[in-house]
């Protein structure tokens, strides 16, 4: 039994319909993907046309391909880029990658079902003519290790056909926590390590990739594929009064199926956090300039200094490397005057995800309609309990900056709240109040609905159940 949750005769009555239930649930077919066109990945309506403006710019600075140095790159920084051309990029309009990273564009683990989503395949050889490209598949496992002659290794759980993953080690050498990302890649035979003026020769003597083999077969790899990106603008505004409030108009239905769901929140002002498998980033703007330097290496004003500060690797290169752009000319950056390209790239890539719209459904199927019902659609219609962690309902504030972003009703499917998920699901990893087995609900919005309420009925996991 989970330690964390206790029993009672209507749990058992609720338990025992939910085992009922998830047997005719399995017998159902699953349809697969989705046809026609995704539904995702456009603008908020309502934008006015500056704030559309900056929806487009950050877009672009999210497909933007880095180089190494802050001489290296193929075009003028910030250059503009055809986003219909984004998973096919081959020439570098930005700098300052990391000795360390798992990726070199953001779009690489943003991309699918579009731009913004999470993590898709990928044509490995898009230099090439179209008659020669290869099938797409995981830019991990060719495209983004061997860039520009980059030398490599790519661990075992790296697939050609497999998922986009992060890695984190659950403990050090010496037996204490670790959980830190422990990047894949280095940039050890990259032609743009140096400016051609500057002799330098990285190698893997001075910085060698980690032993992830020997940390797999210790058991010590914990993997995490990127999420979407889709409506966290939204998500980002709503209030901690609102998220509470919600949760506690599910207390009835969750005491009977001995389901919690705790905030984690800030160790600096004691608000929700709500972003990250563990709710573990206040907002969007933390966690892109967290991302922008834990996955692509790239320094800026949130997090100035780099994850690995090796010097023979190092050249030519500011740090932080991504802040406000104030240079006196055009030469090192596009359009440096126009207001759009000022901003540092990390402060854009927030902008984007705040004017980025959630997913848009296709119109209920009656078979879908019965699996809202089963799924729950609010306290006063719980269905079979999913809705008491996966919120149908939330409303963001009356009143926004952006109007585009006020007074919503939100349908994510999530409380942003975390839940221990049991001994089987746990990562032991600890990030704010959310220990080990603890998991935030994952919005759903993106999900397909079907007739087991999105199929959750399969998963019925949640504290013990």
């Amino acid at each position: 039994m989970n330690s964390h949750t206790t029993r009672s005769p209507a749990r058992g009555t609720i338990t025992a319909f939910l085992l009922v239930t998830s047997s005719i649930c399995f017998a159902q077919h699953d349809p697969g993907v989705r046809g026609g066109p995704p539904g995702a990945g456009k603008p908020l309506d309502g934008l006015t046309p500056i704030e559309l403006s900056v929806f487009r710019e950050g877009l672009e600075r999210s497909i933007q391909l880095e180089a190494v140095c802050d001489s290296c790159t193929d075009l003028t920084q910030g250059a503009s880029v055809d986003p219909a051309k984004a998973n096919v990029l081959t020439q570098t309009n930005s700098s300052g990658l990391g000795t360390r990273f798992n990726g070199d564009q953001c779009t690489v683990c943003h991309n699918q079902p579009a731009l913004g989503g999470s993590g898709g395949f990928m044509i490995p050889n898009p230099q090439d003519p179209l008659a020669s490209q290869r099938v797409p598949e995981n830019p991990m496992f060719d495209l983004i290790p061997h860039r520009k002659g980059a030398t490599n290794l790519v661990p075992a759980f790296i697939t050609r056909f497999g998922p986009i993953r992060e890695v984190r080690f659950a403990r050090k050498p010496d037996g204490s926590a670790d959980g830190g990302v422990h990047q894949l890649f280095t940039v050890v035979g990259r032609s743009d390590v140096f400016p051609p003026w500057q002799p330098g020769n990285c190698t893997t003597a001075d910085l060698a990739q980690p032993d992830f083999e020997s940390e797999y077969r210790r058991g010590n790899l914990r993997f995490r594929i990127p999420l979407q990106l889709y409506g966290l603008g939204i998500l980002d505004g709503i209030q901690d009064r609102e998220i509470l409030e919600r949760h506690r108009a599910t207390t009835a239905i969750r005491a009977q199926l001995g389901i919690a769901g705790t905030p984690n929140r800030s160790g600096n002002d004691g608000t929700i956090t709500r972003f990250g498998w563990k709710a573990q980033n206040k907002s969007i703007t933390i966690f892109a300039g967290e991302a922008y330097n834990v996955e692509m290496g790239v320094t800026n004003d949130l997090f100035t200094q780099a994850t690995d500060e090796v010097p023979a690797c190092t050249a030519d290169k500011s740090e932080p490397n991504d802040i406000s752009r104030l240079e006196e000319d055009d030469s090192r950056n596009q359009a440096f005057a126009n207001p759009l390209h000022e901003p540092p790239d990390w402060l854009m890539f927030a902008m984007f995800m705040r004017f980025l719209d959630a997913p848009k459904p296709v119109a209920f199927s009656a078979a879908a309609m019965r699996g809202q019902e089963l799924f729950g659609t609010g306290p006063d219609h719980p269905g079979i309990g999913c809705a008491a962690c996966h919120t149908p309902t939330m409303v963001t504030p009356a009143k926004s900056e952006t109007p585009a972003l006020q007074n919503l009703t939100v349908h994510a499917y999530s409380d942003l709240l975390t839940h221990h998920m049991g001994k089987h699901l746990a990562d032991d990893i600890t990030q704010g109040l959310a220990t080990g087995d603890m998991f935030r609900s994952t919005p759903l919005w993106m999900r397909r609905r079907s007739k087991c309420g999105q199929r959750l009925c399969q998963r019925l996991s949640r504290d013990g159940v």
